[in-house]
């Protein structure tokens, strides 16, 4: 059994032979840094589909060449929806997507079927980039939907922040997006972005599976790292996959916050960032002071 990279799951490796039935089909809604990854690998080792981030345009553009789809994917933006849709240039844009998904699905999922099912982990903002169209919601058509969130968001947005600073993003520390070249991380401002966007993500998909009506299969990174495989057995019996029919023997404790020595640790800008969070703004204090001092004069 083996504690798959990003790269491996999107590499051949992981192709499985052509499925010709109609798969039953598990999407993990979640959010960057909720430990998504980590339930991936439990389902591959177990054998309950192949999950990975298929609609996430990084890979799309790393799986769509082998898939007999380079030039189709050449050009396409994946813009989230919006007023500029009315314009014919966008139109276009669309059109061009959407044929693109289409055959995308048609390839990809007869050969990413494990045990007779397909499934995907999807970030909300790649839902709003890609999926969220009539493909895609044909697609979730018939769907067990698993929403995965961290109970400590703080500690999600710091470690959302210091990936998006370093470029690394898995468990190997492979660089796959620019790094930045002068990190800050113990930028106040920049983590509180990552927080409300991260929490915005989330939102995103409660709302979203509220209004269609679905009940999830829900957990958090907290709970799951306390038994990983029973929850992978939950999900095969909602699946209707037989749980005697799984593989056993894959573990993986949850992965060290501070690889990488030369960095603060997570824990210390987490740290950081409360202190700060404590203190009013400099302008606040400001005016404070001015309060005081009219306030002595009487006036």
């Amino acid at each position: 059994m083996t504690r798959y990279t990003e790269l491996q799951i999107s590499s051949e490796l992981l192709d499985q032979p052509e499925f010709l039935g109609k798969p039953k089909k598990l999407f993990i809604c979640s959010t960057p840094r909720s430990g998504s990854y980590f339930l991936c690998r439990f389902m591959i080792n177990a054998g309950v589909g192949v999950p990975h981030e298929y609609f996430n345009p990084i890979v799309i553009r790393q799986i769509a060449p082998r898939l007999g789809l380079a030039e189709s994917v050449n050009g396409l933006e994946w813009r989230p929806y919006g007023r500029k849709d009315r314009l014919m240039l966008r139109r276009a844009e669309r059109a061009a997507e959407s044929g693109f998904l289409r055959e995308y699905l048609q390839t990809l999922i007869p050969t990413r079927c494990q045990g007779g099912v397909f499934a995907a982990k999807i970030h909300f903002r790649d839902f709003r980039r890609v999926l969220d169209n009539p493909i895609g919601h044909e697609l979730f058509d018939g769907a067990l939907f698993v929403h995965l969130y961290r109970e400590d968001m703080l500690k999600q947005a710091v470690s959302e922040h210091f990936a998006q600073l370093t470029g690394r993003w898995g468990i190997d520390d492979t660089v796959t997006t620019a790094p930045a070249t002068r990190p800050d991380f113990f930028d106040r401002e920049a983590i509180d972005n990552a927080l409300n966007d991260l929490s915005e993500q989330d939102r995103g998909w409660r709302l979203f599976l509220a209004r269609q009506g679905v009940a999830p299969m829900s957990i958090s990174y907290e709970k799951l790292c306390e038994d990983p495989f029973g929850f992978v057995v939950a999900i095969a019996r909602r699946l209707g996959v037989d749980p005697g029919t799984l593989r056993q023997g894959y573990s993986e404790t949850a992965s060290s916050s501070d690889s990488d020595p030369t960095l603060p640790s997570k824990s210390e800008v987490a740290q950081s960032y409360l202190a700060s969070a404590s203190r009013p703004p400099a302008a606040w204090a400001r005016n404070r002071s001015s309060l005081k001092v009219l306030r002595l004069f009487g006036t």
